[in-house]
């Protein structure tokens, strides 16, 4: 197919048995026209099939089958058509996130300019005047016998203006056609040089005049802070902007959800209190043991020797320990994070709403 503007008055079976065929005024060229329908001529010879239209030129070699592709309603095959361009969660579900990628798709859709999936826009005008928005699925071909092709031009319910008739034309030469200027990759080892070359000029070359990349949230910070971007050249842009660099997003997370959980298990007062009588009440039994060790110390002829035999008696020893012991249990048992707290903390977390904008 070679797509533009062709002019049928002189592609005529003669015009084209002459200026395309090469064949002498009076060589028989077979003439398919279609009887019922309104349909470009077809014209045969020696197995090449020439149907010449005003908005393209089909040559094609006499072929044994022909195709056809498949047309369905959009509101049946949508959810169909997104998935191929967007990840589903499950059959049919999306996350909100990607509704803008699929109106996008649909936009291409309706524009008749999505090449990549293949589908070509119409609407169908039924008698009672209601339309039925359709798809023409390019890479959905059947195959049908050659000569079953007057049956089907007979069968045939509409068409398409000729307005359309050139982007229909344009989409089928994009999908199929391709000219032949090679590109890199038929090169052995073009596809690394395209790639090293893409890279290559993604850098700056002449100092002061880009490209310059920043990283995205360098910009918003720096648009937050009303940083001057057209006053500094690249190198001194990022250096501007780095000190805005807003912190990793999983060390806000931390740091908030430390701040929340330091407001819910922080000491009271009353607790803090506690604690304080708690270490007086036990320093003072340890101290009156030493007072009453020391005593019986001095009470004896030799009482320095013996004063640190006292301090260092077992029943001493035994009796630090112990009250040491019973410190720790009862700041631990005070300290302990209870139910309550837990519960208080968990539903912080879940409403506060710094950390939601953070965890999405």
């Amino acid at each position: 197919m070679v797509v533009g503007a062709w002019n049928v008055a002189i592609l005529t079976p003669e015009g084209i048995a002459r200026r395309l065929f090469n064949l002498e005024p009076g060589t028989p060229i077979e003439v398919q026209v279609a009887m019922d329908v309104g349909a470009p001529i077809r014209v045969r010879h020696d197995n090449i099939i020439v149907q010449p239209s005003p908005t393209s030129l089909v040559i094609t070699p006499q072929a044994h089958y022909i195709n056809i592709a498949a047309v369905r309603s959009l509101k049946d095959t949508a959810a169909h058509i997104f998935e191929r361009a967007i990840r589903p969660v499950s059959s049919g579900v999306f996350r909100k996130s990607d509704g803008a990628t699929a109106k996008d798709l649909l936009h291409r859709i309706f524009n008749q300019n999505e090449q990549a999936l293949g589908l070509f826009f119409f609407t169908l005008m039924l008698i009672l005047g209601l339309e039925i928005i359709l798809l023409h699925f390019f890479r959905i071909a059947i195959a049908m016998r050659a000569e079953h092709y007057e049956v089907l031009l007979k069968a045939r319910t509409g068409g398409l203006d000729p307005a359309f008739q050139a982007k229909f034309g344009w989409l089928v030469g994009n999908l199929y056609s391709r000219a032949a200027t090679p590109d890199w990759a038929d090169f052995e080892g073009g596809k690394d040089d395209l790639e090293q070359l893409e890279s290559e000029y993604l850098k700056e070359h002449i100092s002061g005049h880009g490209p310059t990349w920043v990283d995205d949230e360098l910009i918003v910070a720096g648009q937050k802070n009303n940083v001057d971007f057209d006053g500094f050249d690249g190198s001194g842009l990022i250096e501007e902007l780095e000190q805005y660099r807003p912190l990793p997003s999983i060390e806000k997370l931390s740091r908030e959800v430390a701040d929340q959980a330091k407001n819910v298990l922080k000491i009271n007062p009353h607790t803090k209190k506690q604690v304080d009588e708690v270490f007086n009440n036990r320093g003072d039994h340890l101290f009156s043991l030493f007072e009453k060790h020391l005593q019986l110390g001095k009470e004896d002829a030799d009482g320095d020797a013996r004063a640190g035999d006292a301090l260092s008696s077992p029943e001493v020893k035994d009796a630090i320990i112990q009250s040491l012991h019973e410190i720790k249990e009862e700041i631990i048992d005070m300290l302990s994070i209870s139910d309550e707290n837990l519960e208080k903390l968990a539903n912080r977390l879940k409403n506060n709403g710094k950390i939601k904008k953070l965890l999405k």
